[in-house]
């Protein structure tokens, strides 16, 4: 967000200078750009913070773990592990969350098993497939850890708990993977819009670079060779971001 403001700022100066306007009116239409994109409330509803949704069910574990090391039966573990019990913010995954405990809650207490119960739990839709799939592995792997305890007498805390660490790994590795490829995806999203940038400076300078691109045998050349080159270095980056990312997540 403040890269898209830096950017609207650094245009609106650059146009008011071009356009011949007075210096001092540079810092005031940059000033008055930015804060209309600053005060778009539509911005965060195309927001969602994925990481902090997949880490409510790390949150889910360890209050199970701990609730069943303090005694508490299954059906009344689950009913005390919902999103529900500590006021949680009702996202896409804390409400499968909830629906997920109570439906368990209630096989529980009419005596059927807890891991049958889990593996009957309906896959969410949560409109982010990610997230989906975060949904469906650690449902299965709950029902597995509660089959493996009731096969084996293995201390389900223990289990619980150590499910989330590793989950809490995960998704640290994850972070730590989007934060080193942070960096290349900004560059690619600037260099594919620099010729769009350099086009609209041209026209404010007087230029009319679209005449010559689109009237010329030379410009029309020129503006089908940058567009399938743009095309190709966009699709070889994204190739090579998506190895990057299969790479660091075995």
């Amino acid at each position: 967000m403040s890269t898209a403001l830096a950017i609207c700022a650094c245009l609106a100066g650059g146009a008011a200078v071009l356009l011949g306007g007075p210096v001092h009116r540079v810092r005031s239409v940059a000033r008055s750009v930015a804060g209309a994109v600053a005060a778009v409330p539509w911005w965060a509803r195309f927001t969602r913070d994925a990481a902090a949704e997949a880490a409510e069910w790390i949150g889910l574990l360890r209050r199970l773990a701990a609730l069943l090391q303090a005694g508490r039966s299954p059906a009344a573990a689950f009913e005390g592990a919902g999103p529900a019990a500590d006021r949680a913010p009702r996202t896409g995954t804390g409400r499968h969350i909830e629906l997920l405990c109570t439906s368990v809650a209630a096989a529980a207490r009419l005596g059927l098993s807890v891991s049958t119960a889990l593996a009957g739990v309906p896959a969410p839709e949560l409109g982010h497939r990610p997230l989906e799939r975060r949904a469906v592995a650690s449902t299965a792997e709950l029902a597995l850890c509660w089959a493996v305890s009731e096969r084996t007498g293995a201390p389900l805390a223990a289990l619980l708990g150590g499910l989330a660490d590793a989950l809490e790994a995960e998704l640290d590795a994850e972070a730590a993977r989007g934060s080193a490829l942070a960096g290349p995806r900004s560059t690619v999203r600037i260099l594919t819009w620099l010729p769009v940038l350099g086009i609209g400076l041209g026209m404010l300078m007087g230029v009319d670079p679209l005449r010559t691109l689109l009237t010329t045998p030379w410009g029309l050349a020129a503006l089908v060779a940058g567009a399938v080159l743009t095309c190709l270095g966009r699709m070889w980056t994204r190739t090579l971001i998506g190895r990057a990312e299969a790479v660091g997540a075995r």
